[in-house]
């Protein structure tokens, strides 16, 4: 029997799987609000500048908070992207869920708005009622990375950090700081030995039980 008690997702790029469209008007929107944030004309070199503040940091939120503007600054911008025109429902992530969900409580955690993760839910067929807790980026003051969201996801759950999966799509915001608080991690649709878990495809998290 599996020593994990309760199974936390992020939800952008690990239940969402984003399209090379996506991923185009996601970076247009990420240079055109930094340009606007720092009050210089959108270029090449303006991108490059954004990625390199990208890598020191660890998320978009994180790079627009080390200027000084509110916690939800990139989040309100990002929910201007249209779910249903990037997103489609994927059976093997929501099947997985639903399945997942009568075997182990599970929550989610993730940066975005509250009003933007009901309509992303809405879009990928996956019902929030699965879900035990969902903690949003407004019940923290800080964004992922910072470890604040997962000392929370500790303390709702009553269990033993040790106890907790969180699963996420990158190693620097997911990965490492859910490590840092003692959660066991999974990455999904990639590999690293930063992980306890990694995965190709969703379902495989059913063999963590089996």
């Amino acid at each position: 029997m599996s020593s994990i008690k309760h199974v936390w997702f992020d939800l952008d790029g690990t239940l969402t799987v984003q399209t090379s469209a996506f991923h185009e008007a996601h970076d247009a929107l990420r240079y055109n609000t930094y340009a606007e944030a720092i009050g210089k004309p959108r270029s090449a070199q303006l991108a490059e500048e954004y990625e390199a503040l990208y890598r020191k940091h660890g998320s978009n939120s994180a790079v627009f908070r080390s200027l000084g503007l509110p916690s939800d600054y990139w989040s309100l911008r990002a929910q201007t992207m249209e779910p249903a025109q990037f997103y489609t429902p994927v059976p093997e992530v929501y099947k997985t869920l639903e399945r997942l969900a009568t075997i182990v409580p599970i929550s989610l955690f993730t940066n975005s708005k509250p009003g933007s993760v009901v309509d992303k839910l809405k879009v990928i067929n996956v019902d929030k009622a699965w879900f035990t807790y969902i903690i949003t980026g407004d019940d923290v003051k800080e964004r992922k990375p910072a470890p604040e969201g997962f000392h929370l996801m500790v303390k709702k759950s009553l269990l033993p950090a040790e106890a907790l999966l969180f699963v996420g799509d990158r190693v620097d915001v997911d990965i490492k700081p859910a490590k840092s608080v003692g959660m066991k991690t999974c990455l999904m649709w990639g590999e690293s030995p930063e992980a306890d878990y990694s995965f190709q495809s969703f379902r495989d998290l059913l063999s963590i039980f089996k």
